[in-house]
């Protein structure tokens, strides 16, 4: 079988020293272990500009963007990927900028005229294929209703969510994580390797806690935030 292509993108500012990365490796582990060929990008080091929404890609450059940037080495690989995971911390309920820019450029891979498809208006494919999309976030606060903006903006992407990620800076945090983060190398072994994930590996991927959780969580914070402002 012939080894997947998996492109990563960490979109946080922090990048390897950051909690999102920690569900980027942890799903690459996995992925390396069925084999996967991964390529790895911090968004923060590339050089790339939004769109200026001027359509010479649709009309002048017919799939092809003006601004010369990254995006000219990236577009070819975001094409060839199997998978693209992309990982973002959560800043005002949405993705960073420079998720948001390095997505809005692949408009090129669209076409001009629209179409109908299952009761939605939509822009065809330029491209035969557009890799599988996996969205590893994380976020402070400790409830999972932070993340509805994003689920609603990618649906067909793959959710691996981590409310108060800050856990992660804790033994006995990573300890209380250890389950969540090993369903997150199962998933990256196992789609990989070109197997669906059932119902319940893909629970395990949203983290949830229960109500006396979220509190001690809150109140950890709040005591961290006193002692820095004393």
């Amino acid at each position: 079988m012939k080894s997947m292509k998996l492109l990563v993108f960490n979109a946080s500012p922090r990048k390897s020293s950051g909690t999102t990365d920690v569900l980027l490796e942890t799903f690459i582990e996995g992925a390396r272990s069925s084999g996967a060929d991964v390529e790895k990008h911090h968004i923060v080091d590339l050089e790339i500009n939004g769109c200026r929404g001027c359509f010479n890609c649709w009309w002048v450059t017919p799939g092809k963007c003006i601004q010369r940037d990254d995006m000219d080495k990236l577009l070819p690989a975001i094409s060839e990927a199997d998978l693209m995971l992309l990982g973002t911390p959560i800043y005002g309920r949405n993705v960073t900028h420079y998720l948001q820019k390095l997505l809005e450029r692949t408009f090129v891979f669209t076409l001009p005229e629209m179409v109908n498809r299952d009761g939605e208006t939509q822009h065809p494919g330029r491209v035969s294929r557009f890799p599988r999309m996996i969205l590893a976030a994380t976020c402070g606060f400790p409830d999972t209703s932070n993340f509805d903006i994003v689920r609603a903006l990618y649906p067909m992407a793959l959710p691996i969510f981590l409310p108060a990620a800050q856990l992660l800076l804790y033994e006995e945090g990573k300890k209380q994580l250890s389950g969540f983060l090993q369903a997150v190398r199962l998933a990256g072994q196992k789609i990989t390797a070109g197997e669906e994930l059932t119902r319940k590996m893909k629970d395990e991927l949203i983290v949830e806690y229960s109500d006396e959780m979220k509190k001690a969580i809150v109140e950890m914070h709040n005591r961290y935030s006193e002692s820095l402002s004393q």
